[in-house]
């Protein structure tokens, strides 16, 4: 993910705006104590966690820079809404989908369906808008189909 997913200039912007990078490895014995407390069994594997250190995305093996800028998108959007951002958290949402589908083409493959779950998942933790919810989950089951996505819009 070095040479093409962390260089990719969505994927630094997003870095660059909503986090502080920490890199991790196996062969450094300092290391070994945090990567057993956070539960590492596999390389790459990617975390994001509050300033509390609280997880809100893992993710494990190689993402290509626009699964990698989805899976960003929804740890920092998840933490926002936990600390009463909905508001920002819909934004970086809304800006990952739309990222999302300008690389791979509109409502394209199970990162799609995963982002438009949270957007409606954050929009109606802000409003308690249920028709809301069901548009952006009419999206999920229209991309996801009978998938693990679609099956949790109920």
């Amino acid at each position: 993910m070095d040479a093409v997913s962390y260089p990719d200039r969505a994927v630094a912007e997003l870095i660059g705006k909503w986090m502080v990078p920490l890199r991790l490895t196996f062969g450094n014995p300092l290391h070994r104590e945090m990567l057993r407390r956070l539960g590492a069994l596999w390389t790459p594997t990617l975390w994001v966690l509050d300033r509390n250190g609280r997880e809100f995305r893992r993710e494990t093996g190689y993402l290509e820079p626009s699964d990698l800028h989805s899976v960003l998108s929804e740890g920092v959007a998840l933490a926002l809404v936990s600390g009463g951002r909905a508001p920002e958290a819909e934004r970086v949402l809304d800006r990952a989908i739309g990222h999302y589908d300008a690389v791979h083409g509109a409502k394209n493959g199970a990162w799609a369906a995963s982002l438009r779950y949270w957007r409606g998942a954050v929009g109606y933790l802000r409003s308690g808008d249920h028709v809301a919810l069901d548009a952006w989950w009419d999206q999920v089951r229209e991309i996801d189909d009978d998938g693990p996505w679609a099956r949790r819009c109920v």
